[in-house]
């Protein structure tokens, strides 16, 4: 008992304990009760928005590579039609270039007998002419009429 007493230990101990007792039931439903909930209440919800956040991550993830593949199915499909109607666009291009070319021979060839035909007829007829021009020249030039 000396020993409690050369603590500072007296009569006075069971009316602390009790004052204790009676802060701290106080103090835990007025202060720590509350601050508890709050923060556990916080704590659910941060935990479940960021496993809802990484939920939402992972689908949009998931998304973004259907996403890429579809684009990609896509593309592959308009490359596949798009080389298919050049190549048919190429072949009537070039059929319309023969037809017109052999057109534009026939044409030219046409012209060429036309042309041959008429300088033909020209020649004739100017060497029908030659001995009447000649003449004319001749009378002209001399002042006479030659035939008479």
């Amino acid at each position: 008992m000396e020993l409690l007493t050369s603590l500072g230990v007296n009569s006075t101990l069971i009316f602390q304990f009790a004052n204790f007792i009676v802060v701290y039931l106080v103090l835990k439903y007025l202060l720590f009760k509350p601050y508890f909930a709050a923060y556990n209440e916080r704590s659910n919800r941060t935990v479940g928005k960021a496993e809802l956040a990484e939920r939402h991550v992972a689908e949009a993830k998931e998304l973004e590579e259907k996403f890429n593949k579809r684009a990609q199915e896509v593309n592959e499909r308009y490359k596949a039609i798009y080389d298919k109607t050049r190549g048919e666009a190429v072949k009537e291009y070039d059929r319309l270039v023969s037809d017109s070319r052999a057109r534009t021979k026939q044409l030219m060839d046409e012209a060429r007998k036309k042309i041959t035909g008429e300088m033909e007829s020209a020649r004739t007829q100017l060497s029908q002419d030659v001995s009447a021009v000649s003449q004319l020249i001749s009378q002209k030039l001399i002042g006479k009429d030659l035939n008479a």
